[in-house]
């Protein structure tokens, strides 16, 4: 009986949260997988090769204050960038640019130099995942 009066209260207390919320979808699935990137080049057109050596993969998050701008560099390896919060900059040496703001992602430049910045008035926040190779940088500063 207490199982049954827990339940009914609960379901009389969600129901109306969860019906008069505008924003929120229901779905009838139990999970929804929704593709960001599909590539085989990246943003400004470099092809994708992988390193020699054992695979290892990446996942970096990446808190920048407003300002923030990296050295020039390179990524020897693919890799994908998804942009959770703030707006991100991105221009190669030979002048090729990139604006990428929350909730967008793209594939990152690979053996070309560039540099990134936060050009937002807010913390940004971002998500960088290499397909590299075990004992090697994932970002190599261009001379």
């Amino acid at each position: 009986m207490h199982r049954y009066l827990l339940f009914a209260l609960t379901a009389g207390i969600s129901i109306p949260i969860v019906a008069c919320s505008p924003k929120k979808q229901l779905s009838l699935e139990p999970v929804v997988v929704e593709t960001l990137i599909s590539t085989t080049k990246s943003w400004n057109g470099d092809s994708f090769r992988y390193p020699r050596g054992q695979a290892e993969m990446k996942l970096e998050k990446i808190t920048a204050q407003p300002g923030f701008k990296t050295p020039l560099h390179l990524h020897p390896q693919p890799g994908i960038v998804y942009v959770q919060r703030g707006i991100l900059y991105c221009e190669t040496s030979n002048g090729q640019s990139l604006t990428v703001r929350a909730g967008e992602s793209f594939a990152s430049s690979q053996d070309t130099a560039h540099y990134c910045q936060n050009n937002g008035d807010e913390e940004m926040v971002v998500f960088s995942a290499s397909a590299g190779a075990k004992g090697k940088e994932t970002t190599v500063t261009a001379e």
